[in-house]
């Protein structure tokens, strides 16, 4: 009496969610591609955060009946060409042009195979800050083994630009120069100017007073930022150039980490050369502060 063939359960199951990793734009909209073999392109559209959630290509595997020593070539299909991923606060990115392992085959002596997912996410200008989720449906199927349908999760977070503006430029005031080279600090708390060095050649003038620059910082919420400042910067006008060093600022440290709303305050102070025989006039520079996450 001949025995006849009889399939066993097909199983098609998700074991690693397809993650665009944590993300942040550098344009209002573009593209950011995950290869199967778990590579990112931004395509300079947005730049990979230093810390947060790793991007990888998802995983499913296949586990077909394994009736046969003869390859049975499993045949996967994205039930959806495009899936809309939110993050639950209005904000909404689409993932299309899905891409999975080719010509995956399950015998008796490898009843599974493993298949690689990739994609490309498309983001827009209404794609907030935020954890963003949804999925995708795939189909297999094979000669021997049926069909079986699994739910691949995609995860994706964002991150808010950081961005820099200049609220109250820095100033020194009105010093009133007596001769001998002199050294005026300003303090970033309160914009108090002190005569470090050479009293006797300056005169702080009380009716125009000194100012910490001050700056607004927005980014992601709760998240460290590292504020560099310059070593040095230059003032120039009717008479010889003046050094501004030894930059300070508040809050201090080599990190700082933003508010819960995503903002901060850096308030900035420095040191002012003067130079023996200064001349009398109004003398301007700029510096330049750098933020990153």
């Amino acid at each position: 009496m001949a025995v006849p063939n009889i399939a066993t359960a097909t199983t098609f199951t998700a074991t690693k969610n397809l993650s665009f990793g944590t993300l942040i734009p550098s344009s209002t909209s573009g593209s950011v591609v995950i290869g199967l073999n778990g590579s990112i392109n931004t395509n300079g559209t947005a730049t990979v955060a230093p810390s947060g959630t790793a991007y990888y290509a998802g995983q499913a595997v296949y586990t077909g009946s394994g009736l046969s020593n003869v390859a049975n070539i499993v045949t996967m299909t994205f039930l959806s060409s495009s899936v809309t991923l939110s993050n639950g606060s209005g904000g909404t990115v689409t993932v299309n042009n899905f891409t999975i392992t080719p010509n995956l085959q399950v015998s008796l002596l490898n009843p599974s195979a493993t298949a690689n997912v990739g994609g490309t996410m498309n983001f827009t200008s209404a794609s907030i800050p935020g954890n963003y989720t949804g999925s995708v449906q795939i189909q297999a199927s094979s000669l021997l083994g049926g069909t079986a349908t699994v739910t691949l999760p995609i995860t994706l977070t964002l991150w808010r630009p950081l961005s820099v503006s200049q609220t109250t430029a820095m100033t020194f005031g009105g010093i009133e120069a007596r001769g001998g080279n002199s050294v005026v600090t300003l303090l970033p708390q309160n914009g108090t100017r002190t005569v470090q060095s050479g009293q006797s050649g300056v005169n702080l003038i009380a009716s125009k007073p000194g100012a910490a620059g001050v700056f607004s910082i927005t980014g992601n919420p709760n998240t460290a930022v590292t504020i560099t400042l310059p070593s040095t910067a230059t003032l120039t006008g009717p008479g010889a150039a003046m050094t501004v060093n030894n930059f300070t600022r508040t809050p201090a440290g080599d990190n700082s980490t933003l508010n819960s709303s995503g903002t901060m305050t850096l308030r900035v102070g420095a040191s002012l050369n003067i130079n023996t025989a200064q001349a009398a006039g109004t003398y301007n520079g700029t510096y330049n502060i750098t933020v990153s996450y």
